[in-house]
C-alpha cells in the first residue's frame, strides 16, 4: 500500500490556546512549517471546514463547537493539566509540553487523518501483512520516512491514531535532536523564523550528518508491542539528572514525557541515552508477543 505523501488541500486548524510565546511559536510552525491555515479566532471559523482543533483546558468547549463545521475525519488535540480524559478528544498532551513537541504531535495527527481520508476511515481494517508481521527492521533518515513507518506500525496496534502520533513523535525526536543534534532552543528559533523544515533539510545534507540513520525493529505477540528507537547521535550520560528525571527541560526528556501521554505503557532509555524502549499492551492476546525496536 502507498501511504499519502502530501496533503491534497490546505487544511484548516483551529488553534485555541491562551496567548503566550509557545502559542505564537506553534502558530508559526503550523502555518509556515506545515502549510496549514491557522485560525485563532474566539468563534467558529465559517470560511472553510476545520480539519484539526488544538486547544488547552480553558478552551475545551471549542472541541465540540468545531464539529459544527468539521472536515471529514476531524481530529482534536488537548494540551491539559488534568488527568481526566475527555470523550471525543483524539490526543492528550501535558500542559507543559513545548511548542516543538506539540507541532510534531499535530503533524502526526494530520498524517493519520490523511490516511483515514485515503482509506475512507477504515484504517484498522484489512491490515493484511501488518497483522501477520512477527518481526521486522526498518532504517529511516527523514521525517517523511518517519511518517510512513509510524502509520504502518500503528495500524497493527490498539488505538492506532494515538499510537501513530506517539511513534511519529519519538521518531521525529530521534531525527531532529538525536541524529542532527539540534537543541530545544535551536528548534524554537527555527519555528519562530518559519525556517525549521529548511534547516532540517540543509543539515541532513551536511557531510557530518548525512550518514546517520534511525533504525526500527518490530516484533508482534500476544500481550505487548515494544518499540526500541536507536539514533546515531552522541546520546547522553546515563548518570545525568535528565536521564533520571525525564520531566526535565532537555529535548530527550520532553520527547519521553510526551510519549508517555500518547499511550505507551512503559518507556525508558537504554545504552548511552540514544536508545529508547517503549511498549504498549495489546487489547487482545495473539499467538506471540510483538516487539518493535529502533536501532542504529
Amino acid at each position: 500500500m502507498t501511504l499519502p505523501t502530501s496533503t491534497p488541500i490546505q487544511e484548516r486548524v483551529w488553534l485555541c490556546m491562551a496567548d503566550s510565546n509557545r502559542t505564537r511559536l506553534l502558530s508559526r510552525a503550523l502555518a509556515k512549517g506545515l502549510g496549514m491555515v491557522v485560525y485563532m479566532g474566539p468563534t467558529l471559523d465559517q470560511e472553510g471546514p476545520i480539519s484539526l482543533v488544538v486547544c488547552d483546558d480553558a478552551h475545551t468547549p471549542r472541541i465540540v463547537e468545531a464539529k459544527k463545521n468539521a472536515a471529514p475525519f476531524q481530529k482534536s488535540l488537548l494540551v491539559t493539566a488534568g488527568a481526566k480524559r475527555i470523550a471525543g478528544v483524539d490526543i492528550f498532551l501535558q500542559a507543559d509540553t513545548d511548542a516543538g513537541t506539540i507541532a510534531n504531535a499535530v503533524e502526526g495527527l494530520r498524517n493519520y487523518r490523511a490516511l483515514e481520508v485515503t482509506l475512507g476511515g477504515k484504517v484498522e481494517l484489512d491490515i493484511g501483512a501488518i497483522a501477520s508481521l512477527r518481526s521486522g527492521e526498518f532504517s529511516i533518515q527523514t521525517l517523511d520516512e518517519a511518517r510512513e513507518i509510524a502509520l504502518f506500525i500503528a495500524r497493527g496496534c490498539p488505538k492506532s491514531c494515538q499510537m501513530s502520533v506517539g511513534i511519529y513523535t519519538l521518531l521525529a525526536n530521534a531525527i531532529e535532536h538525536g541524529n542532527l543534534e539540534f537543541s530545544s532552543n535551536d528548534k524554537a528559533k527555527g519555528l519562530a523564523e518559519g525556517k525549521w523544515r529548511k534547516t532540517l533539510i540543509q543539515k541532513l545534507g551536511d557531510r557530518e550528518f548525512s550518514h546517520r540513520r534511525v533504525r526500527i525493529r518490530c516484533q508482534r505477540g500476544g500481550r505487548v508491542i515494544s518499540l526500541i528507537i536507536h539514533d546515531d547521535g552522541p546520546g547522553i550520560d546515563a548518570e545525568t539528572s535528565e536521564m533520571a528525571n525525564p520531566a526535565r527541560s532537555g529535548y530527550r526528556g520532553k520527547g519521553i514525557k510526551a510519549a508517555r501521554s500518547l499511550g505507551f505503557t512503559q518507556i525508558s532509555y537504554l545504552g548511552v541515552g540514544n536508545i529508547v524502549e517503549a511498549s504498549v499492551l495489546l487489547s487482545r492476546p495473539a499467538k506471540q508477543d510483538v516487539k518493535v525496536a529502533v536501532a542504529s
